[in-house]
């Protein structure tokens, strides 16, 4: 699989998967510039004899990820920095694109549930629910049996609330795939990866809600959510064999490299293949499409 998804180019990956068969080798034959980046990046590290030697495959990974989470918490902090202007901007009457204030839970919730029947695809986090509305376990089960694909991550306090617990393993069995975190989280609903809704205030979601479609705030909390997926826990952990589908998108995974290819294969969107892997990382409490191939070999699915 390519690095790039997480910042290291395809040619300074080759310069580290040179390292990584050849340890000790010097460097010799590279421009100082490349291995000076992949030293930044703490993939390699030169020794007193000027020997060569390549970070661990799952140290590199975690280093990797962990610089790109810093990378998305950035962006996210620049996004909220940016949101006291736009309100001011809508409140002195100047034009705004792709950004509407919704005033009110009810009104939120009715914008989201028009917007959701036309949609393929929801994403959700939720730090808090205090009960369950049955008008929202209805259009949800509704959304799911019509084909709508649904991931939503919760907080584990939620889940110290029996009403509340059990909503969520019914549409989890339902189809809506269900995952737990221990830390911090905002309010979050992105629809088809193309609009996004945040509460106005995060500490009182009853104030309404910013519905956002600017492509670069929605691919930027689209970021924070996959992030926080995968360092997600399942509700139900499930140690079934794998399905037709999920042993398909492992062999692609091992033997193809690229997103655009594999999902060729199996005649499927890009955008579907990733939710296929996305999903397959959950099953398997991967942190990373790495530890997809090591999972899947310790359960003996490859």
């Amino acid at each position: 699989m390519s690095l790039d998804a997480l910042g290291v180019s395809a040619s300074d990956e080759l310069v580290y998967r040179f390292f990584l068969r050849n340890p000790g080798a010097g460097a010799e034959g590279f421009e100082a510039s490349v291995i000076q980046r992949l030293v930044g990046l703490r993939l390699l590290e030169v020794g007193p004899d000027g020997g060569i030697a390549a970070t661990a495959p799952h140290a590199a990974m975690e280093r990797l990820i962990e610089r790109r989470l810093g990378e998305v918490g950035g962006e996210l902090r620049r996004v909220t920095a940016a949101m006291p202007a736009l309100l001011a901007e809508q409140a002195a009457g100047g034009p705004i694109e792709h950004v509407e204030r919704i005033e009110g839970l009810e009104q939120t919730q009715e914008r989201i549930w028009q917007m959701s029947r036309q949609s393929q695809e929801l994403l959700a986090m939720h730090p808090e629910r205090r009960g369950v509305d049955p008008r929202v376990r209805e259009r949800t089960l509704a959304e799911l049996r019509s084909g709508v694909r649904h991931r939503t991550i919760v907080h584990r306090a939620t889940l110290d609330n029996p009403e509340v617990a059990a909503y969520f393993h019914e549409i989890h069995q339902a189809g809506d795939w269900h995952r737990v975190v221990d830390e911090p989280i905002q309010q979050l609903v992105i629809l088809d990866r193309e609009t996004a809704f945040v509460p106005i205030r995060p500490d009182n979601p009853g104030f309404g809600a910013l519905m956002i479609r600017a492509p670069g705030i929605v691919v930027t909390l689209i970021d924070l959510f996959e992030q926080t997926w995968r360092r997600a826990t399942d509700l139900e952990p499930d140690d079934a064999d794998p399905t037709q589908l999920e042993r398909q998108v492992l062999e692609l995974l091992d033997r193809v490299g690229k997103d655009e290819v594999a999902a060729r294969a199996m005649g499927v969107s890009v955008r579907t293949f990733r939710g296929y892997v996305a999903d397959l990382m959950g099953r398997l409490g991967a942190a990373s499409r790495f530890q997809i191939g090591t999972r899947a070999k310790e359960r003996g699915w490859l």
